[in-house]
């Protein structure tokens, strides 16, 4: 097997592993839907700015249909810094609303999100490999009205590969992620709250336009600890690159960032 294979291979056999149910757990599989508007804008001294706005829906155990119901709506505008070699310092402050989803547990709510990260990036004959560190505090107010203040831990592992040279430049993205929280012990006991896995394909239009789609799997563990909820479904992600000049390269977002 030649290494580029097993950068594929590997983690992704770490997301099954954590991902695995224990006998006293019940999984619930839940389709979704993902949808991605942003926008890059170039910026001096190595800084570059990313307005975000994200919607997702899902069905529920009655609903195969993933479009059914809103789950939720996002507001993030990203800062990246990349004046370090090969790696980007990004920070947001974002505002999510949920929505009621009858027959669920998910209720209306807002939430604001405070968001630093730094993503490792290594270039490869073909394509990249790229580590990411994230660090969250989710600010919102649980289901019987008390305010939570919940810390998180992501760890993305993410690959991206060249399929051609040609004026769209496809490329195949994926990337494995694992989720730690640190909640309150009145809120949840449960300090491992999920894994993601997504893949997809992207291209360039014009060399303004990045359109992504792909499929995209989330296992996420109640507050309780009791329930797997398995969401899945398609992904879909457009951004437009503001701005006459050519971006530079490493201001071009990659798969990296196309998440909740």
């Amino acid at each position: 097997m030649n290494p580029h294979s097993r950068c594929f291979i590997v983690p992704g056999a770490v997301l099954l592993l954590c991902m695995r149910v224990l006998p006293a757990q019940t999984l619930s599989t839940v389709p979704g839907f993902l949808q991605d508007i942003g926008g890059q804008i170039a910026a001096p001294k190595q800084f570059s700015f990313e307005p975000q706005v994200q919607l997702s829906t899902q069905g529920t155990s009655d609903n195969g249909n993933p479009y059914a119901y809103a789950h939720g709506l996002q507001f993030r505008p990203w800062i990246h810094y990349d004046g370090i070699r090969n790696v980007t310092v990004t920070g947001a402050v974002s505002y999510i609303y949920y929505f009621t989803v009858p027959g669920t547990s998910y209720y209306r709510h807002p939430e604001w999100r405070f968001t630093t990260f730094g993503t490792l990036k290594q270039g490869l004959n073909g394509g990249s490999l790229y580590e990411q560190l994230r660090f969250e505090l989710l600010s919102f107010r649980a289901s019987n009205g008390d305010v939570q203040q919940l810390p998180r831990v992501r760890v993305r592992f993410g690959q991206n590969l060249h399929l051609s040279e040609n004026p769209f430049k496809p490329y195949l993205g994926i990337y494995e992620e694992a989720i730690a929280q640190f909640p309150q012990p009145s809120y949840s006991k449960v300090h491992f709250q999920g894994a993601r896995f997504f893949a997809g394909c992207g291209f360039e239009y014009e060399k303004r336009m990045i359109v992504l789609l792909g499929f995209k799997a989330e296992a996420e563990v109640s507050s309780s600890g009791s329930t797997v909820t398995l969401f899945y479904g398609p992904a879909f992600s457009v951004e437009y690159r503001f701005g006459k000049e050519e971006m530079n390269v490493k201001h071009q977002r990659t798969t990296a960032f196309k998440d909740f």
